[in-house]
């Protein structure tokens, strides 16, 4: 389980003068680099100083390594719910949706398996209920349940998925499943719950 300290300062909400909001992207950019890596391993002054950006301002937005860890995956979800979302558009039969719906839940299983560090904020991270950290995960959580909600008929099932990944990620990095088996588990998974959803339409 991973602590944190008990002296951080509140971050700020994210800036929306241009100078700023471009260096706040910039971290979240660098970070990117360190998320392959475990958490203890993740500084924030070692990406503000990748990034370029003094460690007043740095602090200023993301006051632990945790806080940048799920700020950038909040940003990958959006990514993510906005490239399914124009997908899906066009997906009219339920082969199609079955087959976004295993794309993007596999998707989701190979980001949280290559970012080990934002992985274990998922995963491990202690934190209290009424801590500004709680909500940043609270968001990440809604974001990551409403992507997979949207293809698979609803939160509840996009919620089931998302605790499935979680799952297998654990499996994975303790050496009980490889890879592939894991994502042949998610997609057989993925096409059970959208026979399931097949069928309650002609019910």
């Amino acid at each position: 389980m991973l602590q944190l300290p008990k002296d951080l300062v509140s971050m700020e909400a994210p800036p929306t003068t241009p100078r700023l909001a471009e260096r706040y992207r910039s971290m979240l950019d660098f970070t990117a680099e360190f998320a392959p890596l475990e958490y203890p391993e993740v500084e924030v002054a070692a990406v503000a100083r990748r990034a370029g950006v003094s460690l007043s301002t740095a602090y200023r937005y993301f006051p632990s390594a945790a806080h940048l860890l799920l700020a950038l995956h909040r940003r990958q979800l959006v990514e993510l719910r906005e490239r399914f979302t124009e997908r899906t558009r066009n997906a009219r039969t339920t082969e199609l949706r079955s087959r976004e719906l295993t794309g993007a839940a596999i998707e989701l299983l190979q980001m949280r398996l290559s970012q080990p560090a934002v992985n274990s904020c998922l995963d491990e991270l202690v934190v209290p209920a009424d801590h500004e950290l709680a909500r940043l995960i609270g968001e990440v959580d809604e974001l990551s349940w409403s992507v997979l909600g949207r293809l698979g008929g609803g939160a509840a099932r996009g919620k089931s998925i998302v605790l499935m990944v979680s799952g297998l990620v654990a499996a994975i990095r303790t050496g009980r499943l490889l890879p592939y088996e894991a994502e042949q588990q998610l997609k057989d998974a993925c096409a059970l719950l959208e026979r399931e959803i097949s069928a309650s339409r002609f019910a």
